[in-house]
């Protein structure tokens, strides 16, 4: 089963339907930001050159915490106010650390769970499970971190030359995105449930039942209805982006929290009907 997304490039044009994004915070980095996201509690997370620093939203809280020792860290996975993952695809190993970025715990070795290249791993809703792509095998997984268990697998997920891009779960079902912007849906068993194309797409994320995907290079967001009801509600957040047409490096979108990264900066919006 295939949608084609509708890409909607002006504004609805009735008043009382419009959202507004107010900025309530901002980020700037002396150094490359190498990866960052939001949490449930509202914390903002950087990562540059292995030091990752959290900062509250709406206060001025503010840990900073080194990991030299775990090597690249390719991304920070807040699963609950106390536990936060880091997953370093160069030591292949996810280590645990609490709300004040402290390590705790042993770190989890992808190789005892006979991985071989775990290249993207993301959080499920569910405690205690992960979801981890090994791109040796071309494999989905559905992981307990806590048991160091596999209980879902899928293999032969990538088709030659169309690699996978990012994993995200929402409401119930695993979204996969491919290099050649096909958007992927799994049920909790692994099994397929239906596909979307989203052309040039290289990121996504989730917003009132809606996907908001970026395109390469462009200084706006796209949208598309998961379910595709023609009468659903397309966002209007470009109107203030398109102010600034600096290309977006990536975003984030955290309940009514809407994060967007353009190079060295990161601003926070809060998205208000």
């Amino acid at each position: 089963m295939k949608f084609t997304a509708f890409i909607i490039s002006h504004i609805i044009g009735l008043s009382m339907f419009a959202q507004t994004l107010t900025l309530v915070d901002s980020f700037s980095s002396t150094r490359p930001i190498d990866t960052w996201t939001m949490d449930k509690q509202q914390n903002l997370f950087t990562l540059s050159q292995n030091n990752i620093q959290k900062k509250a939203i709406f206060g001025n809280l503010i840990f900073n915490q080194s990991f030299k020792s775990l090597g690249d860290i390719h991304s920070i996975i807040p699963v609950n106010t106390f536990k936060i993952l880091l997953f370093s695809d160069q030591q292949q190993s996810l280590t645990f650390v609490d709300n004040t970025l402290t390590e705790q715990g042993n770190a989890i070795d992808f190789a005892e769970l006979n991985f071989s290249n775990v290249t993207l791993v993301c959080a499920s809703n569910r405690p205690n499970l992960i979801w981890v792509y090994d791109q040796f095998r071309s494999s989905l997984n559905l992981v307990d971190f806590q048991q160091s268990e596999i209980l879902q697998s899928i293999q032969n997920v990538e088709n030659q030359g169309n690699t996978i891009l990012q994993l995200k779960e929402y409401q119930e079902h695993l979204y996969v995105l491919f290099s050649d912007g096909t958007l992927n849906r799994y049920d909790f068993l692994l099994n397929f449930s239906g596909s979307y194309i989203l052309e040039n797409c290289r990121q996504f994320d989730f917003w009132n039942d809606q996907i908001v995907y970026l395109s390469e290079n462009a200084s706006s967001l796209q949208f598309a209805s998961i379910s595709m009801r023609t009468n659903q509600r397309i966002p209007d957040w470009n109107e203030l982006e398109l102010r600034n047409n600096r290309p977006i490096s990536t975003f984030s979108i955290q309940g009514n929290l809407l994060g967007i990264q353009k190079e060295n900066e990161i601003s926070i919006y809060s998205i208000k009907y």
